[in-house]
């Protein structure tokens, strides 16, 4: 089996599409199962641990979202790198320019097609007041996906979603994490008196700084909190994006801001923290969810989108309303006045975060590569 993945996201962009990529990555390696990443290239030198082949393609960044990137990948210079590939079959992972150009290639050349869906794109538009937009992006999946054998889908969410606005063939792709990578043994008393949080509670934060994660209602609740437990609590954001300068602008002298972490930087401010804190209603999975979990951290996050397939109220984290500053700030509070609950939550999550292998969501997508297979093949013998 050959896989071809055309991808407008990938290394060195960090977001839960980037890492399944790379985790992905890691895995076919690990069973020789030739495999070629076609994703933009980015202006800095790519350094990656990893032995999968990627052909990168001219791209650019976008000015109301520089950290994206849109690729303008040369047709005949993608065909010819991948003929000399010659993939069995195509993933497409979005239908910008790189997913466009391997959906091309892949009906030129009669190869099969999956795809998956990652990002709420259509809901990201509300935030950037491009909601009459929402009709043409909605047709454009449909258009997109209709190519596709299967349609993979991170979470039963998300799954309602897409078959509601009439894709079909749809099958689920979930998340998984890796145990050693994130895991409470990281945690480094070090950490947090660097943070003056030695005898704090440390709510931490992990992810894109958009507007589009709803860090204005986290931002209010934080104001809320602090009205009564300023003198209890530290609040971490890890990440970057847009909308970092705003709320720098408007921080409290509890919050800080750390820029992108990665590797054991990242691990270490996961397990060194004692709750994590995600207040996005966008979300088609929330990878830094199960980080969080697997780093023995409970989760406060809101009953919207792939989350609930992890977060359980009141077992291992605590769920409020999209968009309701109050309601998460009474969250924050009611773990910031009991080290107990923290405890018995983050139990929870641990346990729950190590029925997530990624090994076992791997080898169910790559069944699901071989009955594709198996069934172009029985088109084709019907056909000869």
């Amino acid at each position: 089996m050959r896989i071809a993945y055309f991808t407008d996201t990938y290394l060195p962009q960090i977001n839960g599409v980037s890492n399944t990529l790379k985790k992905l990555g890691d895995y076919l390696n690990g069973r020789d199962i030739k495999h070629m990443f076609f994703a933009p290239r980015f202006n800095e030198e790519v350094v990656s641990s990893d032995n999968s082949p990627v052909a990168r393609f001219k791209s650019i960044s976008l000015p109301f979202y520089p950290e994206c990137r849109l690729a303008i990948p040369s047709y005949a210079n993608l065909c010819r790198i991948a003929d000399k590939f010659k993939p069995d079959i195509i993933h497409l992972t979005d239908p910008l320019g790189i997913g466009l150009a391997g959906l091309r290639y892949g009906r030129d050349r009669g190869i099969p097609i999956v795809s998956s869906f990652h990002t709420n794109f259509d809901v990201y538009l509300k935030y950037y007041n491009l909601e009459y937009l929402e009709g043409i992006v909605w047709g454009l999946f449909k258009w997109f996906h209709g190519f596709s054998e299967l349609n993979f889908c991170p979470s039963y969410d998300t799954w309602e979603v897409l078959k509601s606005k009439g894709i079909e063939n749809l099958r689920i792709w979930s998340r998984g994490i890796d145990t050693s990578t994130f895991s409470p043994n990281y945690r480094s008393m070090n950490i947090r008196y660097h943070l003056n949080a030695e005898d704090k509670i440390i709510f931490l934060y992990v992810g894109r700084l958009a507007a589009e994660k709803d860090l204005d209602i986290l931002m209010e609740s934080i104001d809320i909190v602090n009205s009564s437990h300023a003198d209890k609590v530290q609040f971490v954001f890890v990440g970057d994006g847009p909308y970092a300068k705003q709320m720098k602008e408007h921080s409290n002298d509890n919050v800080v801001f750390t820029g992108y972490l990665k590797g054991p930087e990242l691990s270490t401010i996961y397990a060194s923290s004692d709750v994590f804190v995600f207040p996005s209603s966008t979300e088609t999975f929330g990878n830094v969810v199960l980080e969080a979990m697997t780093s023995e951290l409970p989760v406060i996050a809101v009953n919207s989108g792939g989350v609930k397939d992890n977060v359980i109220n009141d077992y291992n984290g605590l769920m409020c309303p999209p968009r309701n500053a109050i309601s998460l700030a009474e969250a924050i509070i009611k773990l910031a006045e009991s080290k107990q609950l923290i405890e018995s939550l983050a139990t929870n999550a641990r346990e729950h975060a190590g029925t997530k292998s990624w090994s076992y969501i791997f080898d169910q997508l790559v069944r699901d590569y071989s009955s594709v297979l198996e069934k172009n093949q029985t088109k084709l013998s019907q056909t000869a």
